[in-house]
């Protein structure tokens, strides 16, 4: 599979000119979290946010996908089953698959343009629950990988991916805990499939280039944590930067020795 080439949305980003006397301000970082539902990505995702907030003291914001958006909240609708295509007989089928995956592309795209993409121009990291690589594994399920990809193809590169890995039968106990209905691909059937997905694509994009760590997320959140923390710390050294210089893309040092010493727990 052949990488996708350079984004509009990145170029602009990375070509656009910032405000006279503004010259200081840094691109934030760009980390995702991704796995299957049930897997942790939503409290690993809060935690960080504290980690980099607090301890860091550096500016951040949380997001998710599918957003709170206008398209963003359809989406949730359909993976909800609420909302679908009536049959003659009065039931509600799901949307086809082609269109659901249109959709998330399209959330997507808003979501870069009306709040990601501002906030890295202006310094801030940016910590998403879930982006394109979600699409690639579920949506795969039905749609063609490639054509998934395509669609999704204007969006920016993560500096960082993390998926945290969890066996879909765990995932399952924990989904269990927290919710009374089965959402659209939360069979675990399914998940075990998306899980496999996961892997693979993983590959694919590591070959190309892209950075994706994988994590065992079948341990306690605290060592889960700290084992994150660790592979974003290195996202603002100086020795990071120095090689993202090399690389063109811009990155914010920190003296972790002024840090208080890095402590994992948020």
């Amino acid at each position: 599979m052949r990488a996708p080439g350079p984004s509009i949305l990145s170029a602009r980003f990375f070509k656009e000119k910032r405000p006279e006397g503004d010259d200081l301000v840094v691109r934030g970082r760009f980390i995702v979290f991704e796995g299957i539902d049930g897997s942790g990505v939503t409290t690993q995702a809060h935690r960080l946010k504290e980690y980099v907030g607090k301890k860091l003291g550096l500016p951040v914001h949380l997001t998710k996908e599918p957003t709170d958006g206008p398209v963003g909240g359809l989406i949730r609708t359909i993976l909800a089953k609420r909302v679908g295509v009536p049959t003659r007989d009065g039931r509600l089928e799901s949307v086809d698959p082609r269109c659901l995956a249109l959709l998330f592309a399209a959330d997507r795209i808003d979501h870069l343009e009306v709040d990601i993409l501002p906030k890295l121009q202006n310094g801030v990291t940016i910590i998403c629950d879930r982006y394109y690589l979600s699409s690639f594994a579920y949506q795969s399920l039905s749609v063609d990988l490639k054509w998934i990809r395509e669609i999704n193809s204007k969006c920016i590169h993560p500096d960082l991916t993390i998926m945290l890995r969890v066996p879909p039968l765990v995932a399952e106990k924990r989904r269990l805990q927290d919710r009374w209905h089965v959402e659209l691909y939360e069979e675990t059937p399914k998940l075990e499939h998306v899980s496999a997905n996961y892997l693979s694509i993983i590959k694919e994009l590591q070959r190309e280039g892209h950075r994706v760590e994988i994590i065992d997320g079948n341990r306690p959140p605290n060592e889960v944590h700290k084992d994150v923390v660790r592979l974003v710390r290195s996202l603002f050294t100086t020795t990071g930067n120095k090689k993202a210089r090399a690389r063109g893309s811009p990155q914010l040092g920190i003296d972790f020795a002024s840090e208080g010493g890095g402590s994992a727990d948020a």
